[in-house]
């Protein structure tokens, strides 16, 4: 079935949910004639100052508003009768308030501070809306809060904070960064954005990571271990959900500028509205950050060991360099939101992002890359239980050269997808049910594949999944998902997840997952000669790779106490590498891989606006070349942070301490003369320091302190981390219009 097929069907039932929902109003005669209610209210926090941008959702419709600088609110509806509220705001408790019928008087609801996260609700884990606590699979979210904490300049330094066992590597050749995460690489783990898959290899195996602005990103909900099930391939290591901001009060404004000097500067500008039915919101950002290269003073030693195993010796590189290049980056979004009626919304969102990067050293052309994308959603309440989605996006995103001396440019780099999804979500009594069908169609032009060739790929999907809640404190997920790919047939996805609570402030959690992702287009039929000295290619023999993970969690929170210990096991069958072949190097499936890990948590929050975490991370990643772990992956990682915020009278301040920690690394690589390199890394400890005020009329300021203990790496390491160059300072102004000018 083609994707305009799957777009007719979901035409048709929308069009059919329209004609249903405007058959039963049939008093609707003009925007005047159809609000039938109107309700008026005011949302405070617990000692009566009013909350500016607070969330006010009418439950069992599509009806919301945003709260302004009075902390006012108006709903219309088109439904009289009795209405349940759902209000939330970041840090406090989600509360309901019960309207009836009768009630025309203002809504007063008073907010009280939240004293842990877990009363956040998310979507990512289940595709629905569940408080963190009550998700039987382990979810981390990072707030917005928690990124006006750390202040980074991009999301790779966030992720490296806010998730331990998170590394952030550097690829050599793209000159652009790498991630692995709990021991996988940027091929297993699956980055949405609102939902959504995105298009766009940055560097080998990963996305490009400067797509996303930072600016725009509302929250981060992170599903940790194997997610096939929901979101099919490239899901085996887990699921980071991006979530970009849309409007929170009837004016939303900001103006913000960063500056760190040559380590980057950033200037944004955002503003919308939300009313009861329409919504916007715009964005505009501009990045830019200089090219720095770091250097050996002398060259590594390296161990050599021979094929019996025995020390054959050691050898020394030559001293080396690596350049981590500087950009210029444009990031637009728009995004609209309205609803139709109480029970049938829209939304639509375009993105565009242009990066150009300082152009490499002897080089005659400049990199170029492009993306935009637009996504559309629509909507359908049934009633306050049952709900159909329907969505479309695509996304095209490229890489130019730009021949400025020839005076030409030429696309060496096209990813082009399409995604269309149905989903329904239905409660009966204490079963959930999500069910969907989607269709995938994906085209690649890479510059990898003999002559620049282009290929394509469809999958269509089918995905079922029962939330049961067995008893209030036995929670029950199982899932299936089948795949059917257009070169490789059909493939099912089990997936099992339990969560017992034996008293309020215990949870476990366990979970049984099976993986699948199918070879990448480029893993299927590269053929390039890469810098005149090695064939690098594809295999259209691959077969796909598939998984079977465990994973057991324990939970307690108690007040603002909050810790967590979790492992896992996962174990690869055909999992796709590099192996020498046919004179160069070519994608094989690998002997044996397997990877086995443990996480903790602790967090405490105190009462006068203190916050303490820390964190360890324990990876045992075995990847066997005849008998030898060739694993880049650190085994033991800290993140550390210690926060605090607080508000006297008028004027807020926050002060952070942010830090990650990872351990010495040994890992071996194979020559030609088979014999093996032993190659050791050095630990590595990052800090930073964030310290801000917040004015009165919505003016805040921030001085920071990025790589604060001034670590400087060797060249030789660049292919494990992403290079540093030492200490940097930063200054942050922020400027929200809506309170500076009350509205």
């Amino acid at each position: 079935m083609k994707i305009s097929k799957l777009l007719c069907i979901m035409t048709s039932v929308m069009l059919l949910s329209v004609w249903n929902t405007t058959a039963q109003a049939d008093d609707y005669n003009g925007d005047n004639a159809i609000v039938k209610r109107t309700i008026k209210g005011v949302v405070l926090d617990e000692t009566g100052t009013a909350l500016p941008g607070a969330s006010i959702i009418v439950e069992g419709t599509t009806i919301g508003a945003g709260t302004n600088a009075k902390g006012e609110f108006t709903l219309q509806l088109r439904e009289k009768g009795a209405q349940r509220l759902r209000i939330s705001f970041t840090g406090y408790e989600t509360q309901e308030y019960l309207v009836d019928a009768s009630d025309n008087s203002l809504v007063t609801i008073r907010l009280t501070p939240s004293e842990n996260l877990l009363t956040e609700v998310v979507v990512t884990g289940s595709h629905t809306e569940k408080p963190l606590k009550e998700t039987p699979v382990l979810t981390r979210v990072i707030s917005q809060r928690d990124i006006q904490t750390l202040n980074p300049m991009d999301i790779e330094t966030l992720l490296q904070y806010e998730l331990p066992g998170l590394q952030i590597g550097y690829d050599n050749m793209s000159q652009l960064p790498t991630i692995t995460y709990q021991g996988v690489g940027g091929e297993y783990l699956l980055f949405l954005v609102d939902g959504e898959r995105i298009s766009g290899e940055g560097s080998d195996h990963n996305v490009d990571f400067t797509r996303f602005n930072i600016d725009d990103i509302e929250r981060i909900e992170v599903i940790k271990g194997s997610q096939s099930t929901l979101y099919g391939s490239n899901a085996l290591g887990g699921v980071i959900n991006i979530i970009t901001k849309s409007a929170n009060r009837p004016f939303t404004g900001n103006v913000n500028a960063r500056y760190a000097g040559s380590n980057g500067q950033k200037y944004s500008i955002g503003a919308g509205t939300k009313q009861s039915r329409f919504s916007s919101y715009s964005n505009l950002t501009y990045r830019t950050r200089d090219t720095y290269t770091v250097g050996d003073d002398e060259g590594k030693k390296n161990t050599i060991v021979n094929p019996d195993g025995s020390i054959g010796g050691e050898t020394i590189d030559n001293v080396q360099s690596t350049t981590v290049y500087g950009y210029q980056i444009w990031d637009a979004s728009q995004k609209f939101g309205y609803s139709f009626t109480d029970k049938l919304s829209a939304e639509l969102k375009g993105s565009f992002y242009h990066n150009q990067r300082d152009i490499r050293t002897g080089k005659v052309y400049q990199d170029l890359f492009i993306d935009y994308a637009v996504n559309a959603k629509v909507k359908y309440l049934f009633n306050i239980n049952h709900q159909l989605e329907a969505s479309y996006i695509y996304d095209n995103y490229k890489k130019d050269k730009n021949y400025f001396n020839a005076g030409f440019t030429r696309t060496d780099y096209r990813n082009r997808t399409q995604s269309a999804r149905i989903s329904y979500t239905g409660i009966m009594g204490d079963h959930t049910l999500s069910a969907g069908i989607e269709t995938n169609l994906e085209y690649l032009k890479h510059y990898m594949m003999k002559d620049s060739a282009d290929a394509s790929m469809e999958t269509y999907v089918l995905y079922l999944q029962e939330d049961w809640k067995v008893t209030d404190r036995v929670n029950l997920i199982a899932g299936l998902r089948s795949d059917y790919h257009d070169k490789y047939g059909l493939h099912v996805t089990p997936k099992l997840s339990t969560m017992y609570r034996p008293c309020e402030v215990f949870t476990l959690r366990a979970s049984y997952s099976m993986g699948f992702r199918s070879p990448s287009l480029k893993e299927l039929y590269q053929e390039y000669f890469m810098g005149g000295f090695m064939w690098l290619y594809g295999n259209p023999d691959l077969n796909p790779e598939t998984s079977h993970q465990f994973a057991l969690s324990a939970e307690a929170e108690k007040g603002g106490f909050n810790a967590s210990v979790s492992a896992y096991h996962n174990r690869f069958r055909d999992k796709i590498g590099y192996a020498r072949a046919d004179g160069g190097m070519k994608y094989v499936n690998a002997e044996k891989a397997r990877t086995t890990g443990v996480e903790g948590i602790i967090r405490y929050r105190m009462e006068f606006g203190l916050m303490l975490t820390g964190s360890y991370a324990y990876v045992n990643d075995y990847e066997e070349i005849d008998g030898h772990n060739a694993s880049s992956v650190r085994p033991h990682s800290l993140t550390f942070n210690a926060s605090y915020n607080h508000k006297f009278g008028k004027i807020g301040v926050n002060a952070a301490l942010n830090g990650q920690w990872t351990s010495k690394l040994s890992t071996y690589s194979i020559n030609q003369d088979q014999t093996y390199e032993r190659v050791s890394y050095d630990p590595r400890t990052l800090c930073s320091f964030n310290a801000g005020v917040q004015l009165p009329r919505g003016i805040s300021l921030n001085f920071g302190i990025d790589n604060l203990l001034n670590y400087k790496d060797k060249a030789a390491d660049s292919s494990l981390q992403l290079p540093q160059k030492g200490i940097s300072y930063v200054g942050t102004v922020n400027i929200n219009l809506a309170d500076m000018f009350n509205l």
